[in-house]
């Protein structure tokens, strides 16, 4: 039996701008509203990261995107939200890649890195009915919390956290 090869992870921003285009109109779909047919007609709240995304997730924060057989898989962005806290950001995994654990080898490559930059907790907030991303995160230990930030506009949204205390 042959176990074929996990995502390689990296921090190469080379696909950043196609992910989260994708990202969007996954977003868009899932909300009932159209998406976008190209990148120039994106909303305000998607413009700062998908423009300038080496700015919108430079140190200390991050952009890992995961190529599954060499092609791109998906991504995640994390932000610094004070000195111990981190925000997941847009974690998203394309439909051809789902089901090979990307997802996860995602977040887990997300949770070693706020641990290198001292974090000891990480927030997300995530589409209710985004069912799957939930069921991970709360595999991972994530907890439900209340919104934690101002931002989330007036779509209904889960909001997590985790200790990253303990590896």
């Amino acid at each position: 039996m042959t176990i074929p090869p996990g995502p390689t992870i990296t921090t190469d921003l080379t696909h950043t701008r196609d992910l989260l285009f994708a990202y969007f109109n996954a977003t868009a779909n899932e909300t009932g509203h159209p998406g976008w047919a190209t990148p120039d007609l994106l909303p305000a709240w998607a413009v700062a990261d998908h423009l300038d995304p080496a700015g919108y997730y430079g140190h200390p924060g991050a952009y890992f995107t995961a190529l599954l057989d060499g092609r791109p898989a998906g991504g995640v962005g994390v932000h610094l939200l004070d000195a111990s806290t981190v925000e997941v950001k847009r974690l998203y995994v394309l439909p051809h890649a789902r089901g090979h654990g990307i997802a996860r080898a995602l977040m887990t490559r997300l949770h070693a890195h706020a641990r290198t930059i001292g974090a000891t907790r990480s927030v997300l907030d995530c589409l209710p009915q985004r069912t799957g991303a939930i069921n991970l995160y709360k595999a991972l230990g994530y907890r439900d919390i209340p919104p934690y930030g101002n931002d989330h506009g007036p779509t209904p949204l889960d909001c997590f956290e985790l200790s990253l205390d303990t590896p």
